[in-house]
């Protein structure tokens, strides 16, 4: 059974518990029910205080090179343009890819946003996320934005945390053999899909991306997102 939208039906995990207890007791082990979200955080601490020891998380992100079997030059130019949301990437123009892809940003921000984090403004996590895709690839400089959005650097911090937790940002702190300075040195940050970082700069096709500044980071982040997906690195355990 495939349930869908399940964080917003929290108290159904108590439910399923019970139902996967009765299953592995008559010898059904695996296999019972797929669940989906479109969003980690209150999905993933539900399922791991309710369903601990029943439960296995993948982290599914949007569609990659290989998916689509992207060796031809313009299909993979029109996945980074447009980005993996398979609306997006299919759509029948850049322009309604574009509209999409904007849709999807208003929506995310005036419904989800509140629903997960109902403390947080979610017209300035919106100029946040803006800011982001233009220091797209950049280290994080959480006393800048914190300027520029008139709110305090641990705000922004948290702000970050939550589109982080929304899968919609990616941290990649830099490497050192020493873990204590991986740890403390500043993380770059990276919209982790392409298409939403030309759809927040207003990008809608490949020419006009190609005259942005952002054109060098934008791909550095597309590729960054598609050699995780083939090293398999998507996957939560």
């Amino acid at each position: 059974m495939v349930v869908d939208e399940i964080h917003r039906l929290p108290a159904l995990f108590e439910t399923l518990r019970g139902i996967i207890d009765d299953r592995r007791a008559a010898g059904e082990r695996a296999g019972h029910f797929l669940l989906l979200g479109s969003a980690s955080i209150d999905l993933m601490r539900q399922s791991s205080e309710s369903l601990a020891g029943r439960v296995a998380h993948v982290e599914l992100g949007p569609l990659d090179l290989m998916e689509i079997h992207g060796t031809d030059g313009d299909i993979a130019d029109r996945l980074w343009v447009r980005g993996g949301f398979p609306e997006s990437f299919l759509s029948e123009s850049d322009r309604d890819s574009l509209t999409w892809r904007q849709s999807f940003v208003r929506s995310y921000l005036e419904r989800d946003v509140p629903m997960f984090a109902p403390r947080m403004p979610a017209e300035t996590i919106g100029r946040l996320w803006t800011m982001l895709a233009h220091a797209q690839g950049a280290p994080l400089q959480a006393a800048r934005l914190a300027s520029g959005l008139g709110v305090s650097a641990p705000a922004v911090a948290r702000y970050v945390d939550l589109l982080v937790d929304l899968l919609l940002l990616r941290c990649l702190r830099p490497w050192s053999g020493n873990v204590g300075k991986r740890l403390v040195k500043t993380p770059k940050t990276y919209i982790r899909d392409s298409g939403m970082v030309h759809a927040l700069l207003d990008l809608p096709d490949r020419d006009a991306l190609l005259g942005h500044p952002v054109a060098g980071p934008s791909w550095e982040g597309f590729l960054i997102e598609n050699l995780i997906g083939a090293a398999g690195g998507a996957s939560t355990p």
